[in-house]
């Protein structure tokens, strides 16, 4: 299955103007799609809510799936929150906080908070 995953980078001047333009073009691809074409998009998280929801309901998107996209974990989960049906696809927002010289414990104990925190970000 294709996973399309065009990145916008959270600091453009323009961040917002981005996301509509690719909101447009990914809208014109997927109706572009047979039925038997299904994709899963994998978006930054947007300066908008719900900015991509359309996709979470689209018949040829399986899943819509959020990027951390360099915000912290708790931006990141604050801003996933507010994004209706997208679920985390977080790698640098996950590994926030772990250190090789962390004891196991110490790392057992930060990565489940981590994912915790994730996981309730992803439920709405």
């Amino acid at each position: 299955m294709p996973i399309v995953e065009p990145e916008v980078d959270i600091h453009s001047p323009d961040k917002a103007g981005a996301e509509d333009q690719l909101r447009t073009a990914i809208r014109e691809e997927l109706d572009g799609l047979g039925e038997d074409q299904p994709v899963i998009l994998k978006l930054t998280l947007p300066e908008r809510d719900d900015h991509y929801r359309e996709f979470v309901d689209h018949p040829r998107v399986v899943r819509v799936l959020a990027l951390s996209g360099g915000y912290s974990r708790a931006d990141a989960n604050t801003r996933l929150d507010r994004n209706h049906g997208m679920i985390a696809s977080f790698s640098r927002a996950l590994t926030e906080g772990l250190a090789a010289d962390q004891t196991d414990a110490q790392f057992t104990a930060a990565l489940d908070a981590a994912i915790a925190s994730i996981v309730a970000a992803s439920r709405t």
